[in-house]
C-alpha cells in the first residue's frame, strides 16, 4: 500500500532506512542466521553447498560469519533449474506459495527463473519505493512502461511495484504495441516520468522528431527513471537538455531484486536501499577475497537476500564491478553509494591491460557531437584475452570529412591511450551505420561463429 508522505520527508521507509547503524547490523545479523537455518532446512542445493564448504547453519551467528558461506553463481542456479526442473533445488518455499515467476532474459544463456511468494513481492515493492523516493519519483506521478512483459523484471515487476507506491502506470510494451501506439499514448496521457534505458532515449528522440514533428522537451516528461545501464555525465547532460527532464540512474537485477539503488538529487552515485533485506559486500573478482567497503574502493559487488522466502541467494556473484562511496552524501543520507564500472564477465584483457567496454563507450561519448556516441568493439575470437591492438568502430557526425575525420581518429586513439592505458585501432563509420538497441547498449561486434 502507498504511504502518505510529504515532499520534505527524506525516506520512504524511515524506520529501517534511518535506523541506527549498530541496531541495523544486529538486525541483519539475526536475519542472516535465520536465513542460513532456513535454506539448510529447505534446500537440497544449499545443504550440498554448505557441506562442500564445511559450514553449518549453526555456525552463522552474526554478520561477521557471512564470509564463511560459499558464493553462489548464476551458472549454478541455471544448472540446478535444468537438472531439478522448475525453479530448481534452491527453491525453499512450497510451490503453491509462489505467486509470481520472473527472471533474466536468457540473452547470454538459459533463462534464470526467480520465484516470489506474496511476502517476496511485498519486499520487492518496498525496495522499489525506497529507490524511487530517492530518485525523485512520488505518488501521483505517472509513467508509461514500454518494457516487454515477459520474464523481464522491468516489465511486470516494475509496473506492479510502481502502482503499489501510488504511481500511475500505463503498460505499452514496445515489442508488441509498436512505436506508433507508444507515441499516441504519450501524447494522449502526458506521463511525467520517462522510463527507459539511457541508450533508448537517443533512439526515441529521433523517432519523436520524425513522427511527432516536435522536440522531446516539448512533451510532458519531467523526471527520468533511467535504468538498465550506467548513466555517464556526458550522456546525462545530453538527455536532460534534449528531454527537459531531471535524469537519474536507477539500478537492480532480477537475480537479487529488481530495485537496489538510485541516484538522489546530488547525482554522485546510486544510494543502496537494501537495508534489512539485502546484504552487499565487495570482493576481488579474481581471488574472491573480500575488499573492505571504504570510500573509493572498487570490486565486484556480491549480494545475499536475507528476507526472501521462495528463491533466496547467498553471496551471489553479480559480476557487476563497482566503485563505492562511503562518505556521507550532501543529500544527508549515509548509506553507501555505488558507481557501475562495468561487468567482470564483459571485461577484456588487452595485452595484459584490463579494459571495460563501458569505459571505452564513455570516452567515445565524451566526443559528442563529433561522434554520435555509438561504438562497437570488434572481437575476432571468443574469450576475454586480446593479444592484438583492439579495434573499435565509432560513428562520426555526418558533417565531418577529410582532415576533420583524421583529427578525430587521432584524438580518440590518444584519449583512450591516456585514460585506459591501451592504444586502439579506431575505425570511423558514418552516423547511422551501427544498429541501435531499444533496450541495453551493445558493446561488441562478434566476428566469429
Amino acid at each position: 500500500m502507498a504511504r502518505v508522505m510529504t515532499e520534505e520527508r527524506k525516506y520512504w521507509n524511515p524506520e529501517i532506512e534511518a535506523m541506527d547503524p549498530g541496531e541495523l547490523r544486529r538486525l541483519e545479523g539475526r536475519k542472516l542466521a535465520d536465513l542460513a537455518a532456513y535454506v539448510e532446512a529447505n534446500s537440497l542445493f544449499y545443504r550440498r553447498k554448505f557441506s562442500q564448504a564445511g559450514v553449518r547453519a549453526a555456525d552463522i551467528r552474526s554478520l561477521d560469519d557471512l564470509k564463511r558461506l560459499p558464493f553462489t553463481t548464476k551458472d549454478e542456479l541455471r544448472e540446478t533449474q535444468e537438472k531439478d526442473g522448475g525453479l530448481g533445488g534452491h527453491l525453499c518455499a512450497p510451490r503453491d506459495k509462489v505467486v509470481r515467476v520472473q527472471g533474466t532474459s536468457g540473452s547470454t544463456g538459459r533463462p534464470l527463473y526467480v520465484g516470489l511468494t506474496a511476502h517476496d513481492t511485498d519486499v520487492w515493492a518496498d525496495l522499489f519505493a525506497r529507490h524511487a523516493w530517492i530518485g525523485g519519483l512520488r505518488p501521483g506521478d505517472s509513467m508509461i512502461n514500454p518494457a516487454n512483459f515477459t520474464l523481464f523484471v522491468g516489465g511486470l515487476s516494475e509496473a506492479v511495484s510502481a502502482e503499489r507506491m501510488g504511481i500511475t502506470v500505463t503498460p505499452v510494451p514496445l515489442v508488441s504495441a509498436g512505436i506508433a501506439k507508444l507515441l499516441q499514448v504519450i501524447a494522449d496521457l502526458e506521463p511525467n516520468i520517462l522510463f527507459a534505458t539511457p541508450s533508448a532515449t537517443w533512439l526515441l528522440e529521433d523517432v519523436i522528431r520524425s513522427q511527432l514533428g516536435c522536440e522531446p522537451h516539448e512533451l510532458s516528461f519531467r523526471k527520468g527513471f533511467l535504468a538498465g545501464e550506467p548513466l555517464v555525465d556526458k550522456d546525462r547532460a545530453h538527455i536532460e537538455e534534449t528531454w527537459g527532464i531531471d535524469a537519474r540512474n536507477f539500478y537492480g537485477l532480477a537475480d537479487v531484486a529488481a530495485d537496489l539503488a538510485a541516484e538522489c538529487e546530488a547525482k554522485d552515485g546510486m544510494h543502496f536501499v537494501g537495508q534489512g533485506l539485502v546484504l552487499a559486500e565487495l570482493i576481488d573478482p579474481d581471488t574472491g577475497e573480500r575488499v573492505p567497503m571504504t570510500d573509493g574502493a572498487t570490486g565486484e559487488i556480491v549480494y545475499t537476500t536475507i528476507d526472501r522466502e521462495a528463491t533466496p541467494v547467498i553471496r551471489y556473484r553479480s559480476r557487476d564491478m563497482v566503485r563505492v562511496r562511503t562518505e556521507p552524501c550532501r543529500c544527508g543520507r549515509t548509506t553507501f553509494r555505488l558507481h557501475i564500472i562495468g561487468r567482470s564477465d564483459d571485461m577484456l584483457k588487452v595485452k595484459g591491460v584490463n579494459v571495460f567496454p563501458s569505459a571505452v563507450k564513455d570516452v567515445v561519448s565524451s566526443f559528442i557531437p563529433r561522434t554520435t556516441g555509438e561504438m562497437r568493439i570488434i572481437l575476432e575470437q571468443p574469450g576475454h584475452i586480446v593479444t592484438t591492438n583492439l579495434r573499435v568502430r565509432v560513428e562520426h557526425a555526418a558533417e565531418l570529412a577529410g582532415e576533420a575525420l583524421e583529427a578525430l581518429r587521432a584524438e580518440l586513439e590518444e584519449t583512450i591511450k591516456r585514460h585506459l592505458a591501451f592504444r586502439p585501432i579506431i575505425e570511423l563509420v558514418p552516423a547511422g551505420t551501427l544498429p541501435r538497441s531499444t533496450y541495453k547498449v551493445e558493446y561488441f561486434e562478434r566476428r566469429y561463429g
